[in-house]
């Protein structure tokens, strides 16, 4: 670990050596690495902190997730077609996050920062809070943060009810977003690691719920 910290310090850091670290220490067993939660997460946060994607603190993560929220659950109950459809878009964008970090805080995990990655706001975990949650809990916490978009569709189509295109196009939704999050997990069971540049796990929380159960 202090190897690690160091070459962050130093900008001389290998790309593979935390994770290689965390095979590691996975078998060390949950009693022995409770003691190193926070140094766990202040490494962690060096190591992602790297890519220098604008932060604020997490508090304000959370009030921004939850206005959206509340306005779109205000917004649901207007006349206006246009008004209802933003009220669904604006659930699609809240609530996979808000049921994922809700969640996480009640299993036990706690938050360091909110992040913008590219156009998305994320919430980093304190790396050593989910490190220490028994596997059944990183399974729950990685399950839920892999519903609320098509949850959020599935609503769309019925307060759209009355607009049977706009309906049927939320349903489209759904299905389509569903089959996208089935695919991501089937595509690292059997060992699909990148899609593109980009790690499948970063993309994706059904990525990680595959990478866990297989650990498992």
């Amino acid at each position: 670990m202090d190897r690690i910290e160091i070459s962050l310090d130093t900008g001389t850091y290998r790309v593979g050596d935390w994770q290689k670290f965390l095979k590691a220490l996975k078998g060390l067993g949950l009693d022995s690495t409770s003691m190193l939660l926070q140094d766990l997460t202040r490494i962690s946060n060096k190591l992602h902190r790297r890519n220098r994607f604008p932060e604020a603190p997490v508090w304000m993560g959370f009030v921004f997730e939850y206005l959206l929220l509340v306005m779109s659950v205000l917004a649901m109950t207007a006349e206006s077609r246009p008004v209802r459809l933003v009220s669904i878009i604006l659930l699609a964008l809240c609530l996979q996050p808000l049921t994922k970090i809700s969640t996480g805080i009640l299993l036990g995990v706690r938050y360091s920062y909110v992040y913008l990655w590219y156009f998305e706001p994320r919430f980093k975990m304190r790396f050593g809070t989910y490190h220490h949650l028994a596997r059944w809990k990183k399974l729950i916490l990685q399950l839920s943060g892999s519903v609320g978009t098509p949850i959020a569709l599935l609503v769309g189509w019925r307060v759209l009810g009355d607009a049977p295109l706009l309906a049927m196009l939320s349903l489209a939704g759904a299905l389509m977003v569903a089959l996208m999050q089935v695919g991501a997990f089937a595509a690292v069971w059997f060992g699909v690691r990148k899609l593109g540049p980009f790690l499948l796990t970063n993309l994706t929380t059904p990525a990680l719920l595959a990478k866990e159960w297989k650990e498992r």
